[in-house]
């Protein structure tokens, strides 16, 4: 006998529209109270009878699927991490993730399109360029589904985010210098135009005005994004060094600190002994560089969760376009120590 939703209700002693509610998640904070005995004896009767929810023609009578598209840069340890919680959530609930990697700029047309062709449910992007975010919201706007931001993004008055506090975060990185003794602290990172970019030099001038610090333009030193160690990238971070010769750097990744760390030991600087560096994320090979790196670590997975939550209040009707901020937290390891002496 193939499974139903009548032949689950005819089991369980209640009505069609109970199992449905159930089966489709739909009873979570309904006006429809149903108690935990009755969801509990409807899920272990549709599990025993083999019960799988018909999600083709689901779509075609609601015209939405319950997948939902990850948009974006999607490389990296903390991607995953990030994927993980979005996936972990949504699974709770009935959703599936479908991933959009956007690698060029030009691959945005193509995705926009792909997810209005698939009816997803809704899209979480990462790492979008303002080119690329706007051309997918003028694409999806008008087909209802809903956009929520995750990670390294500037915020939007149309859709919500989900994100570490990375302000606070590059902050706490330079109060912990300035009780080190630290006083020439520069601040190395990428483009500006990219907003986890941005936070973190705001926090970086905030902490240094907050500590009575000096700061000028010449103390931020912007580099390519290239994860390569370039000759152009090496120039850039040994000419700041020659010329301010700092005691300590906050920098805007852990891929920027681990640059910062070669061209340091190319010039004979001593880490943490001549020269303090903190980096910012927490990947997994921060812990087992040389010296293992103090950096400020961002809960990716956390952050996965609750752009799913993001997405699911938007689709039940609450249109949120409130931010969701995490905390960060600082970890000390060898990559730092006190100030002994000026370059």
């Amino acid at each position: 006998m193939v499974a139903t939703m009548q032949s689950i209700a005819d089991a369980a002693g209640v009505s069609r529209a109970t199992v449905s509610y159930v089966l489709n998640g739909r009873h979570i904070g309904s006006r429809m109270k149903i108690n935990h005995v009755t969801v509990s004896k409807v899920e272990k009767i549709a599990e025993l009878q083999g019960y799988c929810r018909n999600e083709i023609a689901r779509a075609v009578k609601t015209g939405k699927t319950n997948a939902i598209g990850i948009v974006g840069g999607l490389s990296g340890s903390y991607c995953l991490e990030i994927i993980k919680g979005i996936s972990d959530a949504g699974a709770t609930q009935g959703y599936f993730i479908k991933l959009f990697p956007a690698e060029l700029s030009t691959d945005i047309e193509q995705i926009a399109r792909q997810c209005a062709g698939q009816r997803l449910a809704g899209v979480i992007c990462s790492s979008l360029s303002e080119e690329q975010l706007h051309l997918l919201r003028e694409r999806l706007e008008g087909k209802h589904i809903p956009i929520v931001l995750v990670d390294n993004c500037f915020h939007h008055d149309w859709c919500p985010r989900a994100i570490s506090d990375d302000f606070n975060g590059a902050k706490s990185a330079v109060k912990y210098l300035s009780s080190l003794g630290h006083r020439k602290i520069i601040h190395i990172t990428n483009d500006l135009n990219f907003g986890f970019s941005r936070l973190r030099y705001d926090g970086y001038c905030a902490g240094m005005d907050e500590y009575g610090l000096k700061r000028d333009a010449g103390s931020l030193c912007v580099i390519d994004s290239n994860l390569e160690l370039t000759e152009s990238i090496r120039a850039q971070i040994r000419e700041i060094f020659l010329r301010l010769k700092p005691t300590a750097v906050t920098c805007g990744s852990d891929p920027i600190a681990m640059k910062v760390i070669i061209v340091a030991s190319e010039l004979n600087i001593k880490i943490p002994d001549d020269l303090s560096i903190i980096g910012y994320a927490g990947l997994d090979y921060s812990v087992i560089s040389n010296p293992p790196l103090t950096t400020v670590i961002q809960p990716f997975y956390e952050v996965g969760r609750q752009a799913f939550y993001l997405f699911e209040k938007n689709i039940n009707g609450s249109k949120t376009v409130a931010d969701v901020k995490l905390p960060t937290e600082l970890i000390i390891r060898n990559s730092t120590a006190p100030v002994k002496k000026f370059l």
